[in-house]
């Protein structure tokens, strides 16, 4: 076999074009593609930071009278009335927004301003402010109503900005949770008052999965690499099996056949021979890419050895299609009727797989089919492997992608063309 396989990698060797084709393009093709993309997914460019002033129209002194007075209002009892109030001492709404506007988790996207409404306004027109977040009057009252008495809420805090933007929405979305927790932690909290302590107030950060190094972003560089790598690795088993083409024309299979050495043996050939190539594509395409561009920074040994060893069970799938791409081509004796079957199969395998866009933008249903082709798997593979580093993760794509090897190969033996019918 090892005459085979010689003979198959001299071919593609001495078509220079093929080369160029099928080693330097996809190269080409990742790094337009990321410099292309750089604008809309830059990775490097600096943290979105806003400023906003804060303006506070309540008095909290004006607004706790105010509340002690409908409490005594209430028909409740004394030690009922005592208790309300003494839990209204202890919480002041307008310092709870303040300190949460000014923690650590704020302080990295948001500057806050205490500034007069007048000076506010001023400085968001000139565009020295983002957004005004204003206190208004009655919130004290209003709040400790709510949270202490069960009454419906009548004022929240209000974002002002000149012109709407994704960092404003995002800044009035949060605290209005915010204020939207809060009111139901004390709500929860009401009915067990008498023996209640001071309230335990919800606290803001950031959520991070547990893991040995955390979770890594799969990035747009990463995705144009794997993914263009595993197209043309595709297309790597139509060039080679369409070689095939060119052998029966000069009737190389037909001397093949009368040396008396086994037809699997030619077909093993090829299998190998497009495992050798796919392998060497991949390798040389990763290590060009990486140093041009470092699309996976700082990995560890184990990272690329989880890489390379999911990379070559999909080279192990190429050979398989490589073998059944070739079975077709000695059965018909049209050639572009060959390339025109195995191109469709390619390019299926890349729309469904997530090669020429990512599967999120597909329709669910196409989405569940494409995430069973050898390059959707592949990438869904080494999205979970970059993020989590979890071999066993691994291990059901190697073995799926080998098992698709070994399926297509046998499909490619049950339709070999016998002694005679080649």
């Amino acid at each position: 076999m090892g005459t085979f396989i010689y003979k198959d990698l001299l071919v593609f060797w001495r078509d220079r074009k093929e080369i160029l084709l099928a080693l330097l393009l996809p190269i080409l093709i990742i790094v337009v593609l990321n410099f292309a993309f750089s604008g809309l997914f830059n990775e490097d460019e600096e943290a979105v930071h806003i400023e906003i002033a804060v303006v506070q129209e309540d008095d909290v002194d004006k607004g706790k009278e105010q509340f002690e007075n409908a409490v005594e209002k209430k028909a409740l009892s004394s030690e009922e009335k005592n208790t309300v109030l003494a839990e209204a001492a202890k919480l002041d709404p307008v310092r709870l927004v303040a300190d949460f506007l000014n923690s650590p988790d704020m302080q990295d996207w948001v500057t806050v301003k205490d500034l007069s409404e007048q000076e506010a306004e001023e400085q968001v027109k000139n565009g020295q402010l983002d957004a005004v977040v204003k206190i208004p009057e009655g919130f004290t009252n209003n709040v400790l109503s709510s949270v202490l008495l069960g009454e419906p809420s009548q004022g929240f805090v209000s974002i002002l900005a000149a012109k709407q933007s994704t960092e404003v929405s995002t800044l009035q979305e949060i605290v209005h949770n915010y204020l939207n927790t809060l009111n139901m932690h004390f709500a929860l909290g009401r009915k067990a008052m008498l023996a209640s302590a001071e309230p335990v107030l919800p606290q803001g950060g950031k959520e991070v999965v547990e893991g040995d190094n955390g979770v890594d972003t799969y990035t747009m560089s990463q995705y144009f690499t794997i993914a263009i790598g595993t197209l043309f690795a595709l297309f790597m088993s139509q060039t080679v099996a369409l070689k095939t083409s060119t052998e029966k024309r000069e009737q190389v299979f037909n001397r093949i056949l009368l040396t008396n050495r086994h037809p699997l043996v030619f077909l093993l050939g090829k299998t190998v021979s497009a495992f050798i190539l796919a392998c060497m594509q991949f390798a040389i395409t990763l290590t060009v890419v990486q140093l041009l561009l470092n699309v996976f920074p700082d990995k560890s040994f184990t990272f690329w050895a989880g890489l390379g060893a999911v990379l070559i069970a999909f080279a192990l799938t190429v050979g398989g299609l490589s073998a059944l791409f070739t079975a077709i081509t000695l059965h018909l004796s049209d050639s572009n009727a060959a390339s025109g079957i195995s191109t469709l199969i390619i390019m299926g395998f890349g729309v469904l797989g997530g090669s020429f866009f990512p599967l999120e933008g597909l329709p669910e249903p196409i989405q569940k089919i494409g995430e069973w082709t050898p390059n959707g798997l592949t990438q869904i593979a080494l999205i979970e492997w970059v993020q989590y580093s979890h071999f066993n993760d691994l291990l059901f794509p190697i073995l799926f992608l080998m098992g698709v090897c070994i399926i297509c190969f046998a499909i490619s033996v049950s339709i070999f063309p016998k002694r005679g019918r080649s």
